[in-house]
């Protein structure tokens, strides 16, 4: 089943939303999907120029970003643009933003919280940082980060001594 967002987008094809909705079902569990160009045509019966293109296309758009970790890509989902995350708590039962509006009903201490996030529902997605401010604090890279980030920064660098 393809997320609604997808259905909004004009800037994406049909293709492009059959691509994203397999990204997002290999990405469910693992948070990233490591499937290579010529699967991922396989399963959507397509051609790899294609989907070297729509990737091209949701890096570009910010829907996805691409790290490779030991040599193998991995596909990450920008979760501020996918909000898989609401889908999995409607599954269990019962999403944050509920468990909130039942707390402010009950007890007006969460008041200033509550009117951030319905600020935020009226405009759009609230940002996971807003619901869990811990994911914004800073904290030193892994040796693994740091090879990753060195590796990308040399990547970067060779593509702009191309121009």
């Amino acid at each position: 089943m393809k997320p609604r967002i997808l259905f909004n987008d004009k800037n994406l094809t049909r293709t492009d939303t059959d691509l994203l909705s397999l990204i997002i079902s290999l990405t469910l569990k693992n948070d990233y999907c490591f499937a290579t160009n010529k699967y991922l045509a396989n399963y959507i019966n397509t051609s790899e120029r294609t989907i070297s293109y729509s990737l091209s296309k949701f890096k570009e758009l910010k829907y996805i970003f691409v790290k490779r970790v030991n040599g193998n890509r991995r596909i990450y989902l920008n979760k501020e643009k996918i909000p898989t995350r609401i889908a999995d708590e409607s599954a269990t039962g019962c999403s944050n933003d509920s468990a909130i509006d039942c707390d402010y009903n009950i007890n007006s201490k969460n008041k200033i919280e509550y009117n951030k996030i319905k600020k935020f529902k009226r405009e759009g997605i609230v940002p996971e940082w807003m619901k869990n401010p811990d994911l914004c604090k800073s904290k030193p890279m892994t040796e693994e980060e740091q090879k990753e980030f060195d590796i990308q920064i040399k990547e970067l660098q060779e593509e702009i001594d191309k121009l």
